[in-house]
């Protein structure tokens, strides 16, 4: 098997090669960015998806576990110290 000096000697000789090579490096690039692009965007997606299931179950389980007339007791405000319409 012959091996060129150098690399553009090879690459000259066999140019069939030279062209797969060629269209190599720009499909590994794009697999390179694309490959954990493609993976974070559908993570996004499902937890996206995820938060608003849980918001929408959070609001009809609200709706149903609380019945009206049901909210938190009120107490009466307390009295004040002094009478802030004097001064006014």
């Amino acid at each position: 098997m012959f091996v060129a000096r150098n690399m553009t000697g090879e690459y000259h000789a066999r140019p069939r090669a030279g062209a797969f090579l060629s269209n190599l490096v720009p499909a590994l690039s794009l697999l390179l960015i694309g490959y954990p692009l493609g993976r974070a965007t559908i993570r996004t997606m499902l937890i996206g998806w995820f938060l608003v299931l849980v918001a929408m179950t959070q609001f009809v389980l609200s709706r149903y576990f609380q019945k009206a007339g049901s909210a938190a007791t009120v107490r009466t405000p307390p009295k004040r110290l002094w009478d802030s319409s004097r001064y006014r």
